[in-house]
Formats: structure tokens, sequence, C-alpha cells
């Protein structure tokens, strides 16, 4: 089978008397829009389709190793599945069973995917191995310590992250106004990495958001991290990132890194 040819399978059908709506109403909170079967979706208000083009995701997966972090509802984890991927492995912080992951695995008869329950910062290549693909889809921005995340994702890493973010080039926040250019202010300003701190819910009422970088501090953070990165779409207040694991960083020639005591305390 070809790539082109894989790229146009069907969605499969929707099976003959199964109630998809009632195994939907098992799942406390859906984000994720994907179509599960023909014309039928996940009742989430984030369709998986356009994202995954937004970051260039292969049709063909076949043969790779793939971790979803944050994986959520897991959508993107099935998809991968669906795209051929030999093993999958969701990686979230709540429970399988609260995100839908039982429900949706025995309603698309998955076998390749697999949940973990964890984070980023608990990224273990001795427990989980390393991987062909890397999904960070929607997550930068909810994290304290971005930066750290970065460094864990690089350690199992072995091919290629593909990372989706806000990011505050076209969304800047200040003076209580919200989507403001950062080149409005100064027009070097997107050239410098910047990360705009949210304290609490400054940023649309959300307590989850934590830092928004602009386009290039993603890029400086990820090649800091060990990575090659390049910016592959930018649409309103988002971006698509594909970044190669190419090294190990700088962070081993800081004065943190030289430090077996943090090196102990981060995991590193």
């Amino acid at each position: 089978m070809t790539m082109d040819s894989l790229a146009s399978l069907p969605i499969p059908p929707k099976p003959a008397g199964v109630d998809v709506q009632a195994v939907f109403r098992q799942v406390p909170v859906w984000h994720q829009q994907w179509e599960i079967f023909e014309g039928v979706f996940t009742p989430g208000r984030n369709p998986v389709a356009p994202l995954l083009d937004g970051i260039g995701l292969p049709k063909d997966l076949r043969g790779k190793r793939v971790l979803d972090v944050g994986a959520f509802n897991c959508c993107f984890s099935f998809e991968a599945e669906r795209r051929g991927a030999d093993e999958v492995v969701a990686l979230d912080l709540q429970s399988p069973s609260d995100l839908g992951f039982p429900a949706l695995r025995d309603l698309v008869g998955s076998r390749r995917v697999r949940f973990e329950q964890g984070s980023v910062y608990s990224l273990d290549k001795d427990r989980l191995g390393e991987f062909d693909i890397v999904l960070f889809l929607g997550v930068l921005y909810h994290l304290r310590y971005p930066l750290l995340a970065l460094d864990h994702l690089r350690k199992v890493t072995r091919g290629k992250l593909y990372l989706e973010t806000l990011v505050i080039d076209n969304r800047f926040l200040q003076g209580g106004k919200d989507f403001q250019r950062l080149a409005d202010f100064h027009p070097a300003l997107t050239e410098v990495p910047l990360w705009q701190f949210y304290k609490e819910a400054e940023l649309a009422g959300d307590f989850s958001n934590w830092f928004g970088p602009n386009i290039r501090a993603v890029l400086d953070g990820l090649t800091s991290a060990g990575f090659e990165p390049n910016v592959y779409s930018v649409w309103g207040d988002r971006a698509g990132f594909q970044a190669q694991a190419v090294g190990r960083g700088t962070m081993p020639a800081s004065y943190e890194g030289a430090s077996q005591i943090v090196r102990d305390e981060l995991s590193l």
C-alpha cells in the first residue's frame, strides 16, 4: 500500500446497532472533535483533522512508535493508530476512564493504543522507551515549567516532535486588551524570545494557562533542548512546529546542568 492510497483510505462506517451517543455520554468532558466513523464525530469543539494538517503529521505512520503527551480524550492517539502506527502510548494526568479512553478504545476496536497516567515531567526513557513520533498538542502554554517539559520530551524522542501551541505574536495581552499584535508594539518583539506569564486567569478566564510564548521563544526553547525545529504553519493565535531530535541541548553546559544535584532533582 502506498502513502497516497493510505491517505485516501475511507473513514470506517458506523457499525450497525451501535449507540454511539450512549458511549459519548459516558465521558464527562470532551475537548476533541474526531471523525470516529463516517459522518460521526466525538462531541468536542476542537477539530482533530485541521490541527494535524497544521503540524504536518504524515498520513503514513507505519513502522512508527508514537507518544501522545497530554492526550486527554486520546483522539490524536487513535488517529495515529488509524494512520498505521505500530504502537501508540497516550499519556495524560487524569485517569483513562475520566477521559473516555476505554470507551473509545472499545468503540473503534483499538489494539495498538495503550494509556499511561503521568505527566510530561515524569517522562522516563527506561520505563517508556524512545519514540519515532512525539505529539505535544495544545499543552505547552498550560505548563508552569515549559522549558523543563521540553528537556523531558527530548529524553524520549529519537525521531521527530510535533508541537502545537498558543503563540502571542497575534495575541499579546496588555492593558486588559487581548488579541493584540506584538509587532504593533515594536517590530523587534517578534524576534526576541518572549514568554508572557499569566499569574491567574488573565487569558480567556482560564486558570490552566501559565505561559504564552511567541514563535521565537518556542524555536529557541526547542533548540536549547536538543531539537532542530522549524515552524510548519501559523493560523491566528496558534502555530504548529516540527522538531527533529539532533543533540543534547545546552542544559549540560550550563552551571545548573553541570550539577549532579540539579540533574537528579530534575530527573535529567
